[in-house]
Parts: structure tokens; sequence; C-alpha cells
């Protein structure tokens, strides 16, 4: 499905029918598929799971790169939810894409609900990840991971991009030399988009507005899930994260690191469902 959201078209996967689930994915570069499997247990369960390709990602028209930045993602999500009509609709983002789901917290708030997964309370917590490749275990695999996060400024093909992405598996995995990382990589059907990944990698910050000011008054629920081995976005800085909001829990999943939909699928789906029947 296509939806216009003003200057350009979304590419929207959709799966299930009834009250609507937004899911934001990470990167950037990736696009809304890799939400699948992982969610599809909810689109049988009346919930109808709508994982845009935000713009200038995988399917979606790229437009004008000046407004490649993560506030206009979010102003593009609100324009979505208009254009879809949706009522009551649940707005979850991982990783880059809870970036883009904290401000349209701070700047629409219009859901009825938050979730935030792989997700950090402000831009500088993203520093930790070279301390975190600087000791990253196994030593066979540090300079292969290393090296993959480096080539993202850089990146100009989709193969190149997909070459990134399995690289870095290990190091988003909480058992870097387990089945799930080559499991992962095999059915990714991702279309990798090389220049919204080197827009956005050269900065380091990945284009996350600090939000922090309005969020501490936000009163929607909100869901933390966090990775207790996430090497990528910092479990204490989510922890600071889930303080600072009003009206929010945390659940730590206790084996995984960032790839949270597919390490404990179990728990992840377990508290997803407990936070979506009471919102």
């Amino acid at each position: 499905m296509r939806v216009s959201v003003g200057d350009v078209e979304l590419f929207v996967h959709e799966k299930g029918k009834g009250r609507a689930l937004v899911a934001l994915h990470g990167g950037p570069g990736l696009d809304g598929s890799f939400w699948f499997p992982g969610l599809d247990p909810l689109a049988g369960e009346g919930w109808r799971i709508l994982a845009p390709d935000l713009r200038a990602n995988g399917r979606s028209q790229a437009g004008d790169p000046a407004l490649w930045t993560v506030p206009q993602m979010a102003d593009d999500v609100e324009a979505l939810i208009e254009e879809l009509e949706l009522e009551r609709p649940v707005l979850v983002g991982w990783s880059f894409g809870s970036f883009v789901a904290q401000s349209h917290m701070a700047r629409h708030g219009s859901a009825a609900a938050y979730v935030l997964m792989g997700t950090i309370a402000e831009p500088s917590a993203l520093d930790l990840v070279d301390e975190q490749l600087a000791r990253f275990e196994p030593e066979r695999l540090r300079e292969r991971v290393r090296s993959s996060w480096a080539r993202e400024a850089t990146v100009t093909t989709a193969e190149e991009c997909k070459q990134i992405l399995d690289d870095q598996m290990p190091f988003h995995l909480a058992d870097p030399e387990g089945p799930l990382a080559a499991e992962l990589i095999a059915r990714d059907r991702t279309v990798h988009q090389p220049a919204v990944l080197r827009h956005f990698a050269g900065g380091g910050d990945y284009g996350m507005v600090d939000q922090r000011a309005t969020l501490g008054s936000l009163t929607k629920p909100v869901l933390i899930l966090i990775g207790a081995h996430d090497r990528t976005t910092s479990p204490r800085s989510a922890h600071e994260l889930a303080e600072l909001l009003p009206n929010a829990e945390e659940v730590v999943l206790p084996q995984t690191a960032h790839m949270v939909p597919y390490e404990e699928p179990g728990l992840f789906l377990a508290a997803l469902r407990t936070f979506l029947a009471r919102v």
C-alpha cells in the first residue's frame, strides 16, 4: 500500500485487521519488512499492523534530501495517521524508529500509546557504541563488526548496505555466535537504501533530537522494552528515559541485545500483549 503524506508517498507493509499498530523500523536505510515475522502473531489477534518505510527508506519515495530528518519523519507518521483516519493507534518504534517515535511523542503525541525498543534517552548515549566495539567478543569478529560501522558513512550501493547489516548482526545479538545471526541474515528482505544511511551515519547521532524537556510532561502510556545486553542503545540510557516519562513502564528482556522481537520472542510478545490489552 502507498500512502501520500504530502510531498512524498510512503510504502506501507500491512498485515491483519483491527486497531492500528504503526511500527517504525530501524536503520536508517532499512524498511518495514524487518518487523515480520516478529509481529505476525498480533496480526491474527485483532491488530492491523502498519509498518511504513520511512521517507527515503525501502520502497518509499525519497523527496528532498533537505527533509531527511527525524522530525520530518515524525511529521510523516502523523500525516499517515490522518490520511488513513486511524483511531487510537499505538505507535511502536525500534532503534532509529524509536528516535522517530520520540519526536512524534514530542511534536504530536496523538497516538493512544507508545512502545519504544532499542532506544535511548538522548543522542550522546550513542557515543557508548565505540566503547562496546572496542571490547566486543569474540575478538575474531571484532574488526569485521567495527569496520561495518565505519563503512556506513561512505556506503554507495544496496549490496554494500546488505553486507554492512550482515557484518554487524553478531554485535546486535546477545549470543554473537548463535544460530540466530545466520537466520536473520537469510530471511532479510530489506530494500536497502545507501543514500539515507550515508546521510544519517555521517553525523554520529543518526539525526536523533533530544526531546527530554518535552517528554517529561507526556502523560500517554509508554512501554519501553530493553535488551539487557544491548550494545547499540544503552540499557542504562533506556532506563533513564523510562524514569523521565510520567506514565512509562519498562520491561527488561534478560537474554536479548538489540534484536528485540527475535531473540526472546515469547517474552517480547508477552510484554507487548500485556501492554496493548490495557491501552
